[in-house]
């Protein structure tokens, strides 16, 4: 539990560098976020394909619940980074995955029900589909 509010606080910075403007400082702590609490490099969440990244995640990288909704926001927030940069491939892949293990923790998670994973799949849905 400590883990996930301390989380909270960095994904509140992040946003803070994101409104602000300050996207090299936002991705940097991008990179070290996802280190340190899923073990896993951003980059490489997002390069894992679609059909395998659960099983990677979960079974070669032992995430539990509340690590994968920790990558399904950094990755959907990279995603933000790269279309501020005009990557907009990039932003689509960090979208899908992200909306993979949104959907897999709607699915299969111990977690409590979330809104805040539940208007983001919804969302998603809505800009992968059009």
């Amino acid at each position: 539990m400590k883990q996930f509010e301390e989380f909270g606080r960095v994904m509140a910075v992040l946003l803070g560098l994101k409104r602000d403007g300050r996207f090299a400082e936002f991705e940097e702590l991008i990179r070290n976020t996802s280190l340190k609490y899923t073990g896993a490099e951003i980059d490489y969440m997002a390069s894992v394909e679609n059909d395998q990244l659960i099983e990677v995640l979960t079974d070669q990288h032992k995430l539990n619940d509340e690590q994968l909704k920790m990558a399904g926001d950094l990755l959907y927030e990279q995603a933000e980074t790269h279309l501020h940069a005009g990557r907009s491939a990039e932003a689509c892949t960090c979208y899908q995955k992200s909306l993979l293990i949104y959907e897999f923790l709607q699915s299969q998670s111990t977690l409590p029900y979330s809104l805040d994973v539940h208007y983001k799949v919804k969302l998603l849905r809505e800009m992968l589909t059009s």
